[in-house]
């Protein structure tokens, strides 16, 4: 299966996300920007009034929102430049989740809702056919250079029994060892943060992705 890498800008300073910004902006043309409040989970990131105006850029650039109240930034992020958004069922209740689907897509960008590894794919049943995917952590949210808890590959073939074409993604743990079996599982999208990020050479380490 042929599954797309999409790099990942994951910063808890300003310093920090310019240089893997700068980094990944010329060797992928979909990047991932990861939020975090210090709430949701421990990490805290940079805001989004510190990035760049991204529409001067020729990328595809995508939100993951690890933050509590994920309502209050979808103007700011398609403001910024942003074509997609992550929130994650863990942060919403039902109805929230639902009014924040609808409000993104009125805002006329894609919207994918995360799960964390120990949340059921029961909890997102009833979003599925209102989003356009879902991500699935491959690691606890907020924190780099974890390893990959294997029980997600199960809960990649459970979405797609629920769901033949629902769009998945993966995030977290990704690794030379793993991802063939990522991509046989199921996954259409599949996220790297450090490994990419802290390379001499990222595209090098993209390309190898994905061949894989």
């Amino acid at each position: 299966m042929n599954s797309s890498v999409i790099p990942t800008v994951f910063a808890r300073s300003k310093k920090e996300f310019e240089e893997r910004f700068e980094k990944l902006i010329k060797v992928s043309e979909y990047i991932q920007i990861d939020f975090m409040d210090g709430k949701f989970v421990k990490g805290r990131s940079i805001r989004v009034e510190d990035i760049p105006y991204l529409k001067k850029y020729k990328n595809n650039f995508e939100a993951h929102l690890m933050v509590n109240n994920p309502e209050k930034y979808s103007e700011k992020l398609k403001k910024k430049g942003f074509k997609k958004i992550i929130f994650h069922i863990e942060s919403v209740n039902k109805e929230g989740a639902e009014k924040l689907i609808e409000r993104i897509k009125k805002l006329r960008m894609e919207v994918f809702v995360a799960i964390n590894p120990e949340t059921p794919v029961m909890d997102i049943v009833q979003l599925i056919n209102k989003v356009d995917g879902v991500l699935v952590m491959g690691v606890h949210p907020g924190k780099e250079h974890q390893h990959f808890i294997p029980a997600v590959y199960d809960k990649i073939k459970e979405l797609r029994n629920f769901k033949e074409k629902i769009k998945i993604q993966i995030d977290g743990g990704v690794n030379f060892d793993n991802i063939r079996k990522l991509k046989e599982s199921g996954a259409d999208f599949i996220n790297s943060g450090s490994l990419v990020a802290e390379a001499e050479n990222p595209k090098e380490i993209i390309e190898r992705l994905s061949r894989e």
